[in-house]
């Protein structure tokens, strides 16, 4: 598959310009400048026939697959050695080395290693995991080329294109490799992403002596794509051979860092900041109260240990992964897993009508005269037109030849021959074909009613040719809207029988013409279009139309799905408006008719300047400018290569549920991450301000260095289900930025909060069971390693939901059961490693564990306080 990298990778002037560009180009005008025959016998291959299967393959071997960027395969233990790669498992490691060398303390050394050996485990199954799964995914996703092999036209995978291959090209087709033209007609190409300039492209069959490799007229690189006209190829290089791969090889193909990227590693970057201040400081205090360095080093390590958030790799990292696979199988394919994210942000979906409110399954209704009769000859001319365009058949066109051949139009027509055609583009809205018949010309225009109608001079009526009067506009204007407001989509149609010629044949041709009548097309809407809308309005999504249909087809369709249609923007009124005028205005409408490729860019752009994550769906070529400027590009499978290229995401289904189920997914990703991180640092502040206060005030650590590396090592464990865990409703009905904002408050209310509690075990520890001298320090150290590690382990269901835990929201069972076996091994630590000296743990009384289950409810009932008083002030919870 051809990955768009040149996109990502900003190419201006001529700054990769090398010498290996200049004979690249030196041998494409040698190639040129060669007679067609000669170029055909060069490479072995044949006009009509192409490459055999056998040959094809042989080519393969000798050459390569056609791909510029390699996709390395790699074994479980090239994931196994990349999972150590990680900024928290280094600094585990550092930690680990200087507690060994500096302590002399080999089990809070190898504890420190398991814990940071586990979190690489943890990593390595996900990763490769993921590796596995999108190489599965990969597979469906590609690009094809259309070939003749053997005699017959094919479609093949862009990879498996080889040099003198015989390719078609039609509108909406990447170019597979670099290829010099054989035949064209009205071939219109983009190469802004060579460039950087929008405005088509040019290419015939002709040598134009140009000294510039993109303005050789009959030679196309690979990446370039049509806009509109066809033409027949010979490859001539491929995979890095050709212009795009050399340039590979040039420029650094680092994919541009996302937004979401950028967030994570602002925060990881400030979690170690944190860590760094925090245990410098515990360093100090603790030296300079107790006057004894090593011991303040330990302390120090271990309170760096227990506020590492080693897991944040492994739950950013899972919570992507189990997101892209649930959306897998909801028929949706990530090609970016970032991409989850920002589709669970958007609060604006633009999108066609077509296939996505409609059935995508239009069925022709009516063939009608000027006069509004029905009449044989307008459905003849519509399948002769149909039949014989070339290019992607679209909606209209299959509908046309379908229902041609069902009631043997195509038998009556039979004996026409087709001599020559300018093929649709998005500029004119309309195809013309030439036909012969009997020695006699005849073009046939079909298009866009204003369009069509800008072309005519004359009409026919009553099988006689009267001039185009205002007045007849009128009428023909009114029976196409009555049509339109039936929901139904008009085509016009022209012919005249003024033909001048295969080679000077083009648009000016399609002037002084005579309008002959329409075909018109019903699309139903589907049933349960009406129901999704609403959900997605309920989820925070607004749907806006941006089509290029009639304004009264439009006007219905919206009308019957629940979409305010009571104010509709044509393309021609967008064009009138400043920015800023529509700035406003798009914020005020939700239906866009008529629209061009570059007016729905425009509003795309406008609606991101506005401030709102913008989603786009579409399946055209002329639809890739707004996919590639949307936050998240949306396309289906069957949509053109160009399309997909563009998209961040491809349904398997097009269908607006399906992007509903995408929207609640990313939600959920987005949820579970920052569930993560109010967790992690509320807890470990509430934990560093704790020893803090018990450092100045006691006559001995709270915790030992050892013990807080087993408490941070099982509550690691416990959070080992929060990437599956289930989020409420209300947190799914708002878009969600990634805005990591609020956890500087979070964290500064809820760690005191958790400190309370602490300060007062201490108290009951010191006075009510005694542990008030340096003889009880165990028994003081063992009360607070399971206190303390049960209360944030519990409270961990209080911090995931805004609700009340267990009754108004209950956890998914994965994370429910990996607490509670954290909180069994963390009252079974002390009993099973009392007889192990370095733990220093000791057997508590049962008095101590109600004092435990006391202190646990008051932290409960604090804790379901204070969020609701944090609710109201700040208005969130996570």
């Amino acid at each position: 598959m051809i990955r768009l990298f040149f996109i990502k990778n900003k190419l201006k002037g001529k700054s990769l310009i090398s010498n290996n560009d200049e004979v690249i180009l030196k041998k494409y005008k040698e190639i040129a400048q060669k007679e067609k025959t000669e170029v055909i016998r060069e490479f072995k291959t044949d006009l009509e026939t192409g490459l055999t299967k056998k040959e094809a393959e042989q080519r393969i071997k000798e050459d390569g697959e056609n791909v510029v960027i390699k996709d390395e395969t790699h074994s479980w233990f090239y994931f196994f050695v990349t999972a150590f790669k990680d900024k928290f498992i280094f600094i585990l490691f550092v930690l680990a080395l200087i507690n060994k060398f500096v302590g002399d303390d080999m089990l809070g050394t190898i504890i420190i290693l398991a814990i940071g050996f586990v979190s690489a485990m943890i990593k390595f199954v996900q990763n490769y995991s993921t590796y596995k799964f999108n190489c599965k995914l990969k597979d469906k996703m590609f690009t094809t080329a259309m070939v003749v092999r053997n005699g017959k036209e094919q479609t093949v995978r862009t990879e498996k294109v080889v040099k003198g291959d015989i390719i078609h090209l039609n509108a909406g087709a990447i170019i597979p490799a670099d290829v010099m033209i054989l035949e064209n007609k009205d071939l219109f190409l983009n190469q802004s992403v060579f460039t950087g300039e929008s405005a088509p492209v040019e290419k015939t069959a002709e040598f134009n002596g140009a000294n510039e490799i993109f303005s050789l007229s009959n030679v196309c690189l690979m990446g370039t794509s049509v806009i509109s006209g066809k033409a027949t190829a010979v490859v001539i290089n491929t995979g890095f051979s050709t212009y795009l791969g050399s340039m590979g090889k040039q420029i650094d193909n680092k994919k541009e860092i996302t937004n979401f990227e950028k967030g994570m590693d602002g925060i990881t970057k400030l979690l170690i900041k944190y860590m760094l201040v925090v245990s410098v400081a515990v360093f100090i205090i603790y030296a300079f109260i107790r006057k004894n360095i090593l011991e303040a080093i330990l302390f120090a390590l271990s309170v760096a240990v227990g506020i590492t958030p080693t897991m944040l790799p492994m739950i950013v990292n899972v919570n992507l992964t189990k997101g892209t696979k649930t959306l897998a199988k909801k028929k949706t394919l990530v090609k970016n897993m970032q991409a989850i994210q920002n589709l669970g942000a958007i609060d604006v979906l633009c999108t066609d009508k077509t296939g996505t409110l409609t059935l995508d399954k239009i069925v022709l209704q009516k063939y009608v005269n000027v006069e509004g009769e029905e009449d044989l000859s307008i459905l003849e001319y519509a399948f002769l037109n149909s039949y014989y365009s070339t290019g992607m058949k679209n909606l209209v066109d299959k509908a046309v030849i379908s229902y041609g051949i069902k009631y043997k139009v195509k038998d009556q027509v039979a004996d026409y021959e087709k001599i020559d055609e300018i093929p649709f583009d998005y500029t004119r809205k309309k195809v013309s074909v030439v036909v012969k018949h009997d020695d006699y010309y005849r073009i046939i225009t079909k298009g866009a009613l204003e369009e069509v109608l800008k072309g005519c001079s004359l009409v026919k009526i009553n099988n006689e040719y009267m001039e185009l009067t205002p007045e007849i506009m009128q009428n023909i204007n009114k029976n196409a809207e009555d049509l339109a407001r039936q929901g139904m989509q008009v085509i016009a149609l022209a012919s005249k029988k003024e033909y001048r010629g295969k080679d000077i044949f083009n648009s000016d041709d399609e002037k002084e013409m005579v309008f002959i009548g329409f075909v018109a097309f019903l699309d139903p809407p589907k049933k349960e279009v009406k129901n999704t809308i609403k959900e997605l309005k309920k989820y925070g999504v607004t749907t806006k139309i941006l089509t290029g249909d009639s304004q009264y087809a439009t006007e219905n369709i919206c009308n019957l799905v629940g979409i305010d249609e009571s104010q509709i923007l044509l393309g021609t009124d967008v064009d009138k408006l400043s920015d800023i005028e529509l700035a406003k205005t798009v914020e005020e409408v939700n239906v866009f008719a008529r629209m061009n490729p570059l007016q729905k860019e425009r509003i795309i752009k406008v609606l991101r300047n506005n401030g709102h994550v913008v989603g786009y769906m579409g399946d055209g070529v002329n639809d890739a400018p707004s996919l590639h400027n949307a936050d998240v590009g949306i396309c289906v499978n069957t949509a053109t290569d160009i399309a997909k290229e563009a998209s961040d995401i491809i349904l398997l289904e097009k269908s607006l549920k399906v992007i509903l189920n995408g929207v609640i997914e990313g939600r959920k990703v987005y949820g579970n991450i920052i569930k993560y991180m109010k967790m992690a640092l509320s807890s470990d502040f509430g934990d560093v301000f704790s020893i803090f206060i018990a450092s100045i005030f006691l006559p001995f650590l709270p915790l030992l260095p050892i013990q807080m590396l087993i408490q941070d090592f099982l509550y690691d464990f416990s959070q080992i289900g929060i990437p599956y865990d289930d989020v409420d409703e209300e947190f799914l009905i708002k878009p969600r930025k990634w805005d990591t904002k609020g956890l500087s408050t979070f964290m500064n209310v809820m760690g005191p909060v958790s400190s309370i509690i602490d300060v007062l075990a201490f108290l009951a520890f010191w006075f009510i069971l005694g542990y008030n001298g340096v003889a009880q320090e165990n028994y003081f150290q063992t009360a607070w390693f399971i206190e303390c590690l049960i209360s944030e382990t519990l409270i961990i269901h209080f911090i995931r939901t805004a609700k009340t835990p267990f009754v108004q929201s209950k956890a998914n069972p994965i994370l429910t059961c990996l607490t509670m076996v954290t909180i069994v091994g963390t009252i079974l630590a002390p009993i099973l490693l009392h007889n192990i000296k370095a733990f220093h743990f000791e057997i508590m009384p049962p008095l101590y564990y109600l004092i435990v289950v006391g202190l646990t409810i008051l932290y409960i009932i604090l804790v379901q306080i204070v969020k609701k008083i944090y609710i109201k002030k700040v208005g969130d919870w996570l």
